[in-house]
């Protein structure tokens, strides 16, 4: 083999065109990059079809006993649950969006992950399946009996009528009625 001559890589003359494909490059409005949404979680809380971000769905189990906390019966928080090696409180999702459950007991237990080390769980009645995020604006056409301080918007998917809920405003409340 010989030796190639790298002193001459770069002394090359330029492809004819080259400096107009380029100066048409940087002159050019960059391709914005498509924001992707993610996913969501679709689940059942009494009467209402709610849908929450898959990022703070930490996992979904089966149902939890819950320890109760003295005195704090008919609050938010229902007690502490233990999951996967850790005591968790748990909050009654009912209780805070002031939704009326059915008198069985809760199908699955939700765990919501506010922050790196922060969890809760949520009992919640049944999941009704994930899918991608959407834009909240394609709200569907019937009313959520939810305030709308809860919601970032509403959507028609073929399983029915889902309200998004507000993550932020969820952990702020649930951090508030809890404390």
């Amino acid at each position: 083999m010989t030796p190639v001559d790298r002193s001459t890589l770069f002394d090359r003359p330029l492809p004819s065109g080259y400096r107009r494909e380029l100066l048409s490059l940087v002159e050019s409005e960059p391709v914005k990059a498509t924001l992707r949404a993610g996913s969501i979680l679709l689940f059942q809380l009494g009467h209402l079809r709610l849908a929450l971000p898959s990022r703070v769905a930490a996992a979904v189990g089966p149902v939890l006993h819950i320890a109760r906390i003295p005195h704090r019966s008919g609050t938010v928080l229902m007690g502490l649950v233990a999951f996967r090696g850790e005591i968790l409180p748990c909050c009654s999702l009912a209780r805070l969006l002031d939704v009326v459950q059915s008198q069985s007991a809760a199908a699955r237990t939700l765990i919501l992950e506010e922050s790196a080390g922060r969890r809760w769980a949520v009992p919640i009645d049944a999941v009704l399946g994930i899918r991608p995020a959407m834009d909240p604006s394609h709200s569907a056409t019937a009313v959520s009996p939810l305030a709308s301080h809860w919601l970032l918007g509403s959507f028609a998917d073929d399983a029915g009528g889902f309200d998004l809920l507000d993550s932020e405003t969820l952990f702020r409340q649930i951090t508030l009625a809890t404390a």
